[in-house]
C-alpha cells in the first residue's frame, strides 16, 4: 500500500513539474488556477485581500454548485445515493466548502484588521538578490 501512495505522489508531482514548464495554456491554467490572487505593483494591501476574499469566496460557491448538482443528481436518481460514489463525492465536497469557508473567514478578518487598524502600503517588488 505504501508503494501505491508513493507512486501516485511521484506521478502527481512529475506532472506539476511538468505543467510548470510548459507554455501557458487551458491546461497549465486549470492545475494552477487555485494559487489565488498576486499583489499587483502599486497596489494597496487592503486592495490585494479584498481580491483574496473574493477569490475564496468564489471558491464557496463553486462548492455550492457542487452540492446543488449532487442534490439533483440524488432526486433524479435516488436509487444510487447509496453508491460509494455519491458517498465519497459528498464527504470530499463537505471537506472542501469547509476548507473554502474557513478561508473566506481568514482572508475577511485579514482584511478587516488592515483596514481598520492598518498598515496599509503599497505593495512593490522586490529585486531578488543573488546569493
Amino acid at each position: 500500500m505504501i508503494e501505491k501512495i508513493a507512486i501516485f505522489y511521484l506521478v502527481v508531482f512529475i506532472s506539476l513539474a511538468i505543467l510548470k514548464l510548459m507554455k501557458p495554456n487551458i491546461i497549465t491554467y486549470v492545475a494552477f488556477s487555485w494559487f489565488g490572487p498576486f499583489p499587483i505593483e502599486g497596489e494597496l494591501l487592503s486592495s490585494f485581500k479584498l481580491r483574496r476574499v473574493r477569490y475564496a469566496f468564489g471558491w464557496v460557491v463553486q462548492f455550492m454548485a457542487y452540492f446543488s448538482v449532487l442534490a439533483i443528481l440524488g432526486v433524479y436518481f435516488n436509487d444510487y445515493l447509496s453508491d460509494p460514489f455519491f458517498l465519497v463525492a459528498s464527504f470530499a465536497g463537505t471537506i472542501g466548502i469547509g476548507m473554502a469557508i474557513l478561508a473566506c473567514l481568514g482572508f475577511l478578518g485579514s482584511w478587516l484588521k488592515t483596514i481598520m487598524f492598518g498598515p496599509n502600503p503599497r505593495c512593490e517588488y522586490l529585486e531578488e538578490h543573488e546569493i
